[in-house]
């Protein structure tokens, strides 16, 4: 079965689970310039429903994943999050920034994240951030005693 049926049925797939709670989807990666057989997919939910991460994905692989593999034979490589860990910077997002189709956006939720994260400003303060190591300058002496 076709690619865009398997995204399709995955799309109401999740928009039945996760109802109100629902901020986004957004398919990307090589599918959609014709690469690769799989349906990479980001879904940003507003709340956990579940305080243990771990049990939203099994969850997800569970209700959602699996049987739209079942069905369609195409592999679903997915990223789950609520909005608090998406509005945490996750060097994940540039792949989507590569190229992306939005399948549901409430309040246009993902293009105002997706463009913060790109604005140069705050990228670079999320580069420091996630590269900032402490230097604790060691005496010669000590060194050398070892």
């Amino acid at each position: 079965m076709s690619i865009e049926a398997a995204k399709q049925s995955l799309l109401q797939r999740i928009r039945e689970f996760y109802g109100d709670n629902l901020l986004s989807v957004v398919f990307y990666g090589a599918h959609l310039k014709g690469g690769l057989d799989e349906i990479d997919v980001l879904v940003i939910i507003d709340e956990p429903y579940d305080p243990v991460k771990i049990n939203r994905v099994a969850d997800f692989i569970e209700n959602i994943k699996e049987p739209v593999e079942e069905e369609y034979g195409h592999f679903i490589a997915f990223e789950l999050y609520t909005r608090e860990e998406a509005e945490n910077f996750h060097s994940s997002f540039l792949d989507v920034a590569k190229a992306y189709e939005i399948a549901y956006d409430r309040d246009n939720y993902f293009q105002n994240l997706l463009r913060e994260m790109l604005n140069p400003k705050k990228t670079i303060e999320y580069v420091k951030y996630i590269s900032t190591i402490e230097y604790i300058p060691v005496e010669k002496e000590q060194r050398e005693e070892k």
